[in-house]
């Protein structure tokens, strides 16, 4: 917040204070009496109407009890406002606010506040530059204006953040004459004018004259030309609302508040505060905690804020500087952080924006490369116990945080926050010391925000038990089912079909369609796979229809005839089916490259627009150059489903069971045209209606990337993250992941033909667990450079690989074929660059990183190496 909003708030709390205004048996949204703490068992159903009372905080702090289960106990804390959980096995507690934080020598003022919050919220003025920031202690718990009451499993905690004197149709100040005119002349009741007129001070142009002359027309500058009614501070708020009524019974509206206002030269935004009203329910789970931010009831003056973000919890189960600890992201494959318990650590606040970047948002160039936050998960591990979070609701306008201690306090944390409304901000080229011009998105998110919090004692109080509890939540929830495993393990193949190159005909240059693997041609890889006792192969064909690789919208399907056509495609599936082998062709509803007549697609109609009403383009990044090198257009969310419906009605006449989808598991954007806006989660319901509807037409449906949400339908994923993002920060990568799918989703990582040493990457397969995949092209690979497809020039001719792919595939299928099905139980770093994977039934594999022979249990390691340890 401002320097000269919290000098606001200061001066009306000791306005307040000194006129014995005390707020103690204020009740957030009822404005009812406290009830006695003691005996008051609201059911949720009493909870949510207006009648019900509830409990004011206990002045001598401590923990009162709301309800618990079989396993756990949940406690209002008086002490924060937040609760506190306790697990009743072992008697550990965790609480939303670490228990000694005003205590923290190492936290101002300000941040103690911050640490004993369990909601802060950034807001914005309208029309007005900056936006500021509340938290639910210094401007709800500290002023009074919180309280709960019990639920049948947990309670329910309401509160104001702020003040409410500007949702009121009161005036604060008056022109004399209007009030006497349009107020007082419209109320029939003497006592109801005297009463109006005893909370008002009436301020004259003699008063200038005064003593205090200057004073007054430094702070009422109208004087000078007419009289003014001042409402009183010391107004209490029960005298507000009546007085309010009776300014609405007299027929004033808002829109004359805001001439008043303009008359006597009153800045209502400046004077006055802006309020928040919100609800959280803390509801006991069999094996954990559900935490729900009723975002859809938040109540606040939307004509003159906007809610931006709000941050739910950043401090539950925080660990102290000092502690051994360390916090889980989910960074790619996942990463760990330790506690900043030696000062190492300069970085206070890591994030990742969940599901990748929003392409109708301003994009910022990335330096290097980063991988995509793809679970909506985090945790805290602390001691002998872990927090584990889960985002239920609300995940697509969702950000993951990882904070560190000993900085600007002494408490490390993973939290969530979430974009209520998006921004955008845009400079002008060659503008001079410009302020950016700053817009916000219309249509905000409107639904709730609901939390799953996990309790992880002992044994499974680390990140390979929190891929445990996510894995069976995801169970729970109906999102994953056990895999059926072929008897061998998966080999995937990818291949690519059409480009268009250039030529020469006569002398003159002109564009062709050339093919890189044609449909025979993939049937002879895949005959001369099977030959070499490659089985189980998966093959992904990308650029088949519409255009091959740079293709048209998918409004529609014409199969490209320089492949072999549909007969060719035919020939592809019937030669699979004979080895085995099943084809998987890709289809694009995300993006769009090329835009020709009468393709079914408009760019200014049908692609995103950003904020500043501009289409908005998917950038195209050279990974050697880091550098823009050609854009896409990417698709209006709304109309998916459309594509979905005209391309499936052509594709299957083609007759085949299985399909690819693998740019909806990885983009996911808003689009905000004016008129036709939508936000990031409506979106992902849009993207998962489709999934949806592709999980019951066909047999097996492929994607890339894991985004979350694409887990009820996906039976693989490639390019499943195998890696972190390498943050200086951060201590180690983890197959988070991996762990929480393997045995319910078949998956791999990067191509092994394309990675940067083999044997390394041939190794992290067997430690995660994936599948072997390659992406091989029988044809030219000139072609591909002519194409402008640098990353797929090198490395990628079938003829080169044969024999090693089938090679490797041999060496992983020995070794994980008779783990398909089963769970990851456990990894961990047994030494330095030294890992072992233990899955469900016992079996483990211990890779060897290093350049060193090691002893595991026993078994010799080689260097660069693996050994297999069986139940």
């Amino acid at each position: 917040m401002n320097r000269r909003g919290i000098i606001g708030i200061i001066g009306i709390v000791a306005m307040l204070l000194a006129c014995g205004i005390f707020f103690a048996r204020w009740i957030p949204a009822t404005g009812m009496p406290v009830a006695s703490a003691e005996g008051d068992t609201a059911g949720a159903d009493a909870a949510a109407s207006p009648a019900v009372k509830l409990q004011q905080p206990k002045e001598d702090g401590g923990l009162s009890l709301a309800a618990e289960n079989e396993r756990l106990r949940i406690y209002f804390d008086n002490h924060s406002g937040g609760v506190a959980v306790e697990d009743k096995t072992t008697g550990s507690l965790f609480y939303t606010n670490p228990a000694e934080a005003l205590q923290d020598a190492k936290a101002s003022d300000a941040m103690k506040q911050e640490l004993m919050s369990q909601i802060k919220l950034l807001y914005n003025v309208k029309g007005k530059e900056g936006e500021s920031e509340m938290n639910s202690y210094a401007h709800a718990m500290k002023l009074n204006q919180l309280g709960w009451t019990p639920l049948d499993e947990g309670l329910r905690v309401e509160m104001v953040l702020g003040r409410e004197e500007q949702r009121m149709l009161l005036p604060q100040q008056i022109a004399k004459e209007t009030f006497d005119a349009e107020i007082l002349a419209a109320t029939e009741a003497e006592r109801d004018k005297k009463r109006l007129l005893a909370f008002y001070i009436l301020y004259t142009r003699d008063d200038v004259a005064g003593a205090k002359g200057k004073e007054l027309l430094a702070k009422y500058p109208v004087l000078k030309d007419e009289d003014i009614y001042v409402l009183k501070t010391s107004i209490t708020d029960r005298d507000k609302r009546v007085l309010e009524e009776y300014v609405r019974k007299a027929g004033f509206t808002y829109d004359k508040l805001e001439e008043v206002y303009e008359r006597v030269g009153y800045d209502a935004s400046e004077a006055v505060f802006p309020y928040f009203r919100i609800k959280m329910d803390y509801l006991l789970q069999d094996n954990g905690l559900t935490v729900t931010v009723h975002n859809r009831d938040i109540e606040y003056d939307k004509d003159r804020f906007n809610l931006v973000k709000l941050t739910v919890l950043n401090y539950f189960g925080a660990g102290e500087t000092g502690e051994e600890g360390y916090l889980f992201l989910p960074d790619g494959s996942g990463t760990l952080i330790n506690f900043n318990n030696h000062a190492s650590k300069n970085t206070l606040l890591t994030t990742g924006k969940l599901y990748g970047p929003d392409y109708a948002l301003n994009q910022k160039a990335r330096g290097s490369f980063k991988q995509e936050f793809r679970t909506p998960v985090f945790g805290v591990k602390r001691g002998d116990t872990a927090l584990f979070g889960v985002i239920e609701e609300g995940d697509a306008a969702g950000e993951i945080h990882g904070m560190m201690g000993d900085i600007n306090h002494s408490w490390n944390t993973a939290f969530a926050s979430f974009l209520i409304r998006g921004k955008d901000s845009f400079i002008a080229e060659n503008a001079f010391e410009q302020a950016p011009w700053v817009i916000y998105e219309k249509n905000e998110y409107s639904g709730n925000i609901v939390m799953r919090y996990f309790f992880l004692t002992g044994e499974q109080a680390n990140y390979g038990g929190m891929a445990g509890a996510y894995r069976e939540y995801l169970i729970h929830q109906g999102v994953l089912t056990r895999t059926e495993p072929n008897e061998d393990t998966p080999f995937y193949l990818e291949t690519m079909g059409s480009v268009e190159t250039m030529v020469r005909k006569l002398g003159i240059p002109m564009k062709t369609k050339s093919a890189i693997t044609s449909f025979d041609q993939a049937g002879e890889m895949l005959e001369r796979l099977s030959g070499n006792d490659v089985h189980n192969i998966k093959l992904r064909y990308t650029g088949w229809y519409n255009g091959g690789i740079l293709s048209t919208a998918p409004a529609g399907m014409k199969v490209e005839g320089v492949l072999g056509g549909a007969k060719g495609l035919a020939r592809l599936k019937d030669k699979a089916s004979a080895s085995g082998a099943q084809i998987y062709p890709d289809v694009n509803f995300a993006t769009v490259s090329e835009d020709k007549a009468f393709d079914g697609f408009k760019p200014r109609k049908d692609s995103i627009r950003s904020l500043f009403q501009k289409v908005s383009y998917k950038s195209m990044l050279n990974v050697a150059t880091q550098e823009i090198e050609s854009y896409e257009w990417a698709i209006d969310p709304q109309r998916i489903p459309d594509y979905y419906r005209q391309f499936t009605a052509d594709y299957d006449k083609l007759q085949l069971n299985t399909i690819s989808l693998a740019s909806l598991g990885t983009i996911l954007n808003s689009n905000f045209k004016q008129n036709h806006e939508v936000n990031r989660g409506k979106a992902q319901s849009l993207i998962a209606d489709v999934l949806a509807q592709a999980g019951e037409a066909y047999d097996e449906v492929m994607s890339d990337g894991g985004n979350a949400y694409i887990f009820p339908v996906a039976d693989h994923i490639l390019h499943l993250p195998g890696s972190d993002s390498s943050f200086a920060i951060a201590d180690r990568q983890v197959p988070f992941i991996q762990m929480a799918l393997h045995g319910y989703i078949q998956y791999a990582s990067e191509p092994l033909n394309l990675a940067s040493e083999l044997r390394p990457a041939i190794l992290k397969a067997l430690e995660y667990g994936s599948g072997v995949y390659f992406k091989l092209n029988y044809g030219d690979n000139s072609l591909l450079k002519d194409a402008w497809l640098f990353d797929e020039v090198f490395a990628s001719r079938f003829a080169d690989w044969e024999t090693q792919a089938a090679e490797i595939y041999a060496e992983v299928n020995a070794v994980l074929r008779d783990v398909q099905d089963q769970a990851i139980v456990d990894h961990r770093q047994v030494q330095e660059m030294v890992y072992k994977t233990t899955y469900e039934h016992g079996k483990a594999i211990v890779v060897n990183y290093s350049d060193q022979k090691i002893q595991v249990e026993g078994i010799v390691v080689n260097p660069v190496d693996y050994a297999v340890i069986n139940p």
